[in-house]
Parts: C-alpha cells; structure tokens; sequence
C-alpha cells in the first residue's frame, strides 16, 4: 500500500490558511521571487561587472551612463502586512553622444493604496560635475519633476540634489546625496532637506550587496538593503527590504530589474 504523502501546493496551503487573502497572495510572490533568485545563484556562469546603484535605491550615486549607452530600470514593490499597496515603476535613461556630460531619464509609476490608484510621470536630468576616477571621486546634479497623469492638480513637486560617490577599494563604493525637496500634501507645500547616504560592496563579479539610509529634516527617515545579482555585463536583479525608522515603521519589499544597451 502506498502512502499518501501531501503536495507542496497542499503544504503551502495548510500553512497559510490562516492569513487574509491578501497577505496569502503578497507571501506567494515574495516567495516564487526569492526562489528564482537563489536559482539563479546556482546557475550563473558569465563574468560581469559591478555596477552603481540605481533601480529602487532612493540614494543616488556620482556617476551617469557613458555616451551613447541607456539603462532601463523596473521594480515592483508592495508593503509586507498590506499586500494591498503596491506600486511599479519603469524608468529608461540615456546619455547622447552628443551631450556626454547629462542624463536624460523619466519614471512612470503605476501606484494603488487604500483601494485608490495613481499613475505618475516623472522627467529626470542628471549631469556630471566632476570626475576624478583617480581618486575615486565622482560628483553629479540630479533634479525631477513630478506629475500626477489623473487629478485636476498635476503638478506633485519636484527635488534636487548632489550624489556624490567615494571608491575608496576596488570592491566599495559609497554614496552620499544632500539636497531639497518640494511636494504638495494633500493641498499643502513642503520644503524639506533631504540626506542619503549607501555603500555597495561587491562579493565576487556576481553578486553586490547594497544598503542605504535616507531621509528629510523634519521628516520621513526610511533604510533599504539587499542583494544584487549580475547576469552578465548587462543585467541586474536585485531583492530590496526596506522599512520606515519612524511614526508608522512599515516594510516593504521590493523586486526589480536592471538592463543596458
């Protein structure tokens, strides 16, 4: 007689059977995402490089793509205990030949919280200031707009800073941005200085751990970490955890995708 033995599918769900739906959904996602990731560990064989952090990092980083090179940025990210709030982001940015010292990007965002769905355009300019690769220095101006597409009032506020980036070994990399945020909450104008500061360290040509801290003068203060993964020279996937360090303290988690051309 054979003995019956429960499927993982049947595991899963007797273990999960006492969460809301929607956390049962957000768990599954997390879940199949970190399951690729790890296999792909497994599976990688092509050398790559390091490269700067971008895609959901918040802290940006002194350097802009060569001449004539883009990058493509996507990520998806959803709070951990309200698998309700979501929001993904698509942001293409290149350098032209001719303009070699700016970046040109934008970021649509598609964002849902509280059953309330908003979709947000932000065009971005980024230019290199200084570049002194010799002493691992590398310093940019990074400014955006915001405009939300479906509200009588488009205009969300915008910001300015300066990343500046310190390569002190060959494998570190740190991060450093100050600068000035407007925005419009509910019907009122905020000014805020804003800080970040990150570091990436690379373990290997595969694969880059980064971390960061960022946050405004009088308000939000959050931190983000987590691995990236180089699937060749070209392609990045990272699996970001981030939370608040103040008032609510909410986490979320975030997968995304990194591709140049």
């Amino acid at each position: 007689m054979s003995k019956y033995t429960p499927s993982r599918h049947n595991r899963f769900a007797s273990l999960t059977r006492d969460l809301p739906p929607a956390k049962r959904r957000m768990l599954r996602r997390n879940l199949m995402f970190v399951t690729i990731t790890l296999s792909l560990i497994g599976l990688l064989t092509l050398v790559a490089k390091a490269n700067a952090a971008g895609g959901a990092y918040v802290v940006d980083d002194g350097t802009i793509n060569a001449p004539g090179e883009c990058n493509l940025d996507i990520w998806y990210q959803s709070l951990r205990h309200q698998g309700s709030n979501h929001g993904a982001v698509f942001s293409p940015a290149c350098t032209f030949a001719g303009l070699p010292w700016l970046q040109v990007g934008a970021a649509i965002e598609r964002s849902r919280e509280d059953g309330h769905g908003e979709t947000q355009l932000s065009p971005q300019l980024k230019a290199q200031l200084w570049n002194r690769e010799d002493l691992g220095l590398q310093l940019a101006l990074a400014t955006s707009a915001h405009f939300a597409l479906n509200r009588g009032h488009a205009f969300d506020g915008g910001d300015i800073s300066l990343p500046l980036t310190y390569q002190p070994l060959q494998s570190l990399r740190l991060n450093f941005n100050a600068g000035w945020a407007h925005a419009y909450d509910d019907g009122q104008q905020n000014h805020h200085w804003t800080w970040g500061s990150g570091f990436e360290y690379d373990l290997g040509e595969r694969l880059t751990l980064v971390a960061e801290r960022y946050g405004q003068r009088g308000g939000e203060q959050a931190w983000q970490a987590g691995p990236r993964l180089h699937l060749g020279a070209n392609l990045d996937l990272d699996l970001v955890l981030g939370g608040q360090l103040n008032e609510g303290r909410d986490r979320w988690l975030t997968s995304g995708a990194t591709l140049r051309f």
